[in-house]
């Protein structure tokens, strides 16, 4: 008998379109996160040291009020060593150092990055010209030679990103049939090859990051980790829809407040107060820090780094206990089950608990009857079982036949 022939259904070009018009807006909302982040950068509360007599600090603070308004908070230091150990440690962003005579001196971080040293420079150079000081800089941690722009921190964090949404994206499809921990083992594995090239490509080869190898290989590790546990547990949470969150969250949002282009203090509202809580703004912060700022505290960085890692870790642990769950119930679908989103395992959990409610209310119940201490087993008049019972004065008050 000649095989017959399978039906297929012709294909639609509106599924193109479809594609296209997504691409589309992704493109429209990828520009507007980093245009609106980076177009008009200005600052807000940056913190500056000021070591001065009191009268002078008065009137520099009024001078850097009338250059930006609302942008810069002064912070009284007891002396010029004072004000530089608060700038190498970006306790301030910048610092003014004055005598009762003679030209002031402004000190910045070029390592900090060139946007936020020019701005401080900017205003600091304003405020001194408002009270007729001549001024000279201090640069207490220049950039070097081999990151002139200061951009490297931006380049080592989007060198891990990248790589870790699509390595997450391989981790699911070659692993989604196994236990989650398996794709998270691979993660480790792939965080510690990404953490060790990207060292080695940017102080290494080409001497953008040096200084502190070990310790920027240990940022870069934590960091890729990071990335790739979040991604994986939306992948195990939704399926690979997650990927398209992960990716709305880490890349349309944090790469564009990472702080490697502008500086935290310089973002617009709502972006400034979101960005140091997300973890591309803790990679960025904690490889400049161990790379030019020694003395800044890696404390906030990390703790980002861990917070993002630990939820991951509870997403991924909860969304495997659903699929152990589920493999004692039907042990030989365990490869299907691991499959399964979690949300999916929810929506057939409560289907099946929504099922057996229904069935329980919908089987008749006979009622039960409490048999007193005074029923005696006996037969009725037909010769049936039945359970007698007499009230106080020794009459029958009621006769139940037994059901066999």
């Amino acid at each position: 008998m000649p095989d017959t022939p399978r039906l297929h259904r012709r294909p639609s070009p509106g599924w193109l379109f479809a594609v296209a018009v997504a691409a589309a807006v992704a493109c429209f909302v990828l520009t507007l996160s980093y245009g609106y982040a980076d177009h008009a950068p200005a600052p807000h509360g940056v913190r500056i040291a000021v070591a001065a007599p009191a009268g002078l600090a008065a009137e520099l603070s009024t001078g850097l009020a009338e250059a930006a308004p609302g942008g810069f908070t002064v912070v009284a230091a007891p002396s010029a060593a004072a004000v530089a150990g608060s700038v190498l440690s970006q306790s301030a962003a910048g610092g003014l150092v004055a005598a009762a005579a003679g030209p002031v001196t402004i000190v910045t971080a070029g390592a900090a990055g060139p946007a936020q040293q020019l701005a401080v420079k900017s205003a600091l150079l304003a405020a001194a010209a408002a009270v007729h000081r001549a001024a000279r800089t201090l640069d207490v941690a220049p950039l070097p030679a081999g990151d002139r722009a200061g951009l490297s921190v931006f380049v080592f964090e989007l060198g891990l990103l990248i790589p870790s949404v699509l390595a997450s994206i391989g981790l699911f499809f070659l692993g989604r049939r196994l236990r989650v921990w398996w794709r998270l083992a691979a993660a480790a594995a792939f965080a510690l090859l990404a953490a060790g090239g990207s060292v080695l490509v940017l102080d290494v080869i080409l001497g953008a990051l040096s200084g502190g190898a070990g310790a920027l290989a240990g940022v870069g590790l934590a960091g890729a980790l990071t990335f790739v546990a979040f991604v994986t547990a939306c992948q195990a949470v939704t399926g690979l829809p997650g990927t398209g969150l992960a990716a709305l969250v880490l890349v349309f949002a944090g790469n564009a407040v990472s702080g490697g282009t502008v500086p935290f203090a310089f973002l617009p509202g709502g972006f400034r107060q979101v960005a140091p809580w997300l973890p591309n703004g803790a990679i960025v912060s904690a490889a400049r820090d161990v790379t030019y700022l020694p003395g800044s505290d890696l404390g906030h960085p990390l703790l980002v780094l861990g917070i993002w890692l630990a939820a991951s870790l509870a997403v991924l642990a909860a969304v495997d206990l659903l699929h152990l769950a589920e493999r004692r119930r039907t042990p030989e679908q365990e490869a299907d089950i691991y499959a399964t989103p979690g949300t999916a395992h929810l929506r057939r959990r409560l289907a099946r608990q929504r099922a057996a409610a229904l069935e329980t209310a919908s089987t008749p119940r006979l009622p039960l009857i409490q048999v007193p201490p005074t029923a005696l087993a006996g037969h009725d008049q037909k010769g049936r079982a039945s359970w007698e019972a007499w009230d106080s004065a020794g009459r029958s008050a009621w006769r139940v036949p037994v059901l066999r």
